[in-house]
């Protein structure tokens, strides 16, 4: 279906890599004909140049053994068959060479154009493309119309140059007839390789002229819309609502991971009511107390209700509660600065212990402070 002025217009931005590269997998790549003419009359050109001699002498050779006459092949017709067949093998392998050089610089030069694709979809079935009205639409298309025009430019072009490459050398053909077959068969290369030559430049232009002009039309081909970058932005980036529910998500799997350990806590230090820190010390694993978990108003709710559970003790510090919220992530070990304060916290829970054992009175909580700079209260106090 033939693309809408609006949606031309619409289409702004330049592809993207993904849709090269989808477009690449359903071999929508630039080529140009024009390119593939110049290398295959190049690699004639230069396989005329470098192999025609020898070739002559194969033509020669063959020439001399087709006109020679050997008796006991009217006696033998398997010997004619196998002569017949011995000069055709010999003639297929003189002419490969200049059947096989401009093909394979053909398909070279078609590859340095668009790349190397291997893909099956231009090939696949399709019933949109035998639609008769999509059909018209794409011959009387304004793409076609102007691969129209260049073909006959360059048509015309090759036209112009062989007539006057033939006309300025009428005189010297005629001349072939009078002149010994190994001197005419020079004569004749040479005008052809001079032939091959001015025909080449023309086409040299062209593809020179065409090669890039392929690759700016498939990418103008494949610009898209804003709608349609938004939409590969989401497809590739993840949809925003989807991430979102996926990060609540792992939230609330690291949450519910932090709470369980609240119960393997030595202590939780309260604000008493805006921030809850549990803290954990093993003196063989770790070098300094580490937080384990904490939260503010609700979450901090929680861990209170889980340290109560569990019979953790809790100690009302709300300065050491709040520094520790605010500086300490979750099982990162406390910073020096607060060793003190929270050696004190730890003193209160060994109290707190012997005393639960019965050896002992019960502990005196302490009044803690931190030092200036770490409990928030006070920058905010600042």
């Amino acid at each position: 279906m033939a693309e809408s002025s609006e949606d031309r217009d619409e289409r702004q931005l330049p592809a993207s890599e993904r849709k090269l590269a989808k477009a690449r997998e359903d071999g929508q790549i630039p080529r140009s004909r024009e390119a593939a003419h110049a290398a295959s009359l190049l690699a004639a050109f230069m396989t005329v140049a470098l192999y025609g001699p020898a070739f002559a002498d194969r033509c020669m050779a063959l020439l001399r053994g087709s006109l020679r006459f050997d008796r006991s092949v009217t006696r033998d017709p398997q010997l004619a068959l196998n002569g017949a067949a011995s000069q055709a093998w010999e003639a297929f392998v003189a002419v490969m060479p200049i059947l096989v050089a401009p093909i394979a610089a053909a398909m070279l030069a078609t590859l340095v154009v668009g790349g190397l694709v291997f893909t099956l979809k231009p090939i696949t079935p399709d019933l949109s493309r035998i639609d008769p009205m999509a059909g018209l639409g794409r011959i009387f298309s304004m793409k076609s119309l102007i691969d129209f025009g260049k073909l006959a430019l360059i048509a015309l072009a090759v036209g112009l140059v062989g007539f006057w490459v033939i006309s300025g050398g009428l005189h010297r053909f005629a001349s072939y007839a009078g002149m010994p077959l190994p001197a005419a068969l020079a004569a004749a290369g040479s005008d052809l390789k001079a032939g091959l030559l001015s025909v080449f430049g023309v086409v040299l232009v062209a593809a020179l002229i065409d090669g890039p002009l392929q690759i700016f039309r498939h990418r103008k081909d494949l610009m898209m819309t804003p709608q349609e970058a938004r939409q590969e932005n989401r497809e590739s980036e993840g949809d925003p609502q989807v991430k979102a529910k996926l990060r609540q998500r792992q939230r609330e799997m690291s949450r519910g991971r932090m709470l369980a350990v609240v119960a393997q806590a030595n202590v939780v230090v309260t604000n008493p009511t805006h921030f809850a820190v549990a803290l954990k010390y093993d003196e063989g694993a770790m070098g300094a107390p580490r937080v384990v978990a904490k939260g503010a108003d609700l979450l901090a709710a929680r861990i209170r209700e889980l340290a109560a559970e569990s019979n953790v003790p809790m100690l009302e510090a709300p300065p050491l509660a709040r520094a520790l919220y605010r500086h300490v992530e979750i099982d990162q070990e406390i910073p020096a600065a607060l060793y003190s304060a929270v050696a004190q916290v730890l003193a209160w829970v060994y109290q707190l212990q012997q005393f639960s054992a019965g050896r002992g009175g019960p502990p005196r909580e302490p009044g803690i402070q931190v030092p200036d700079g770490l409990d928030p209260l006070q920058e905010g106090a600042r």
